[in-house]
């Protein structure tokens, strides 16, 4: 499911007869000019009014994936109409730049620059941080129609029956509300995002020092002792002999 910021065109009745002398020119010409594809088309406009939602599901490997572990949501960007309908920054995002033409293209990088600097400029998320359910789900209901960043605001360790211990993280991405599907669109978006495993890596265990021997001045003085009393067994025995 792919989006970008051109992919809502408003229609009317002079774009369509335009469109279709357009048509009737290619193909009169059509052995002279090579044609290109057209682009595809929504076959209804998006309601302004409309609210959306965003439901989340943290799995691996089949298993959901909650135990503490919390999302949420920016809205980085509003669906505007000019001349069609486009996505244009919010004011709190606007000095990330010029709004690319294809999101999904830029999707995972653009994603993790906004999510960096929604964190140095301490931004407020949409609706709070949200704890995953028992089942892995977090629902984000009564969103105006844009462009949301969704970040994992809280990771909690998990203790494997092995007894290892293991971070599940996603990274930051984009996701727009509403999306495309089969030239409809669609207001209440589901998304499993990719949710990657991280072992904490234990640190060697220090080995015992062993025992520490006294140094070697320590035993100087039963060395000094015996040889006082050595000296003093010379010195009588000299005395004696001296009577």
């Amino acid at each position: 499911m792919k989006f970008s910021t051109k992919q809502f065109v408003k229609k009317s009745r002079v774009t369509r007869i335009a469109l279709s002398a357009v048509m009737c020119l290619a193909m009169i010409f059509a052995s002279f000019t090579p044609l290109t594809a057209a682009a595809e088309e929504v076959s209804e406009m998006p309601d302004l009014n409309r609210k959306g939602s965003l439901s989340i599901t943290f799995t691996y490997e089949g298993k959901p994936i909650s135990d503490g572990n919390e999302v949420g949501i920016y809205k980085v960007a509003d669906v505007v109409e000019d001349s069609g309908y486009k996505f244009v920054w919010k004011e709190d995002f606007a000095s990330i730049g010029e709004m690319p033409e294809n999101l999904d293209n830029v999707n995972a990088e653009l994603a993790s620059k906004l999510n960096k600097f929604a964190q140095e400029k301490a931004l407020s998320l949409e609706q709070g941080s949200r704890a995953l359910d028992e089942d892995g789900n977090v629902t984000f209901s009564d969103l105006e129609l844009g462009l949301y960043l969704v970040v994992h605001t809280k990771k909690t360790q998990i203790t494997l029956k092995d007894k290892t211990k293991v971070t599940y993280t996603i990274n930051p991405f984009l996701i727009s509300v509403p999306q495309t599907e089969g030239g409809k669109l669609i207001y209440d978006i589901s998304t499993k995002p990719k949710v990657s495993p991280e072992k904490d890596t234990v640190p060697p265990k220090t080995p015992p020092k062993p025992p520490r021997l006294p140094q070697t001045g320590q035993l100087w003085w039963p060395v000094m002792g015996l040889g006082a009393i050595g000296v003093l067994f010379v010195c009588v025995g000299l005395m004696r002999k001296s009577k």
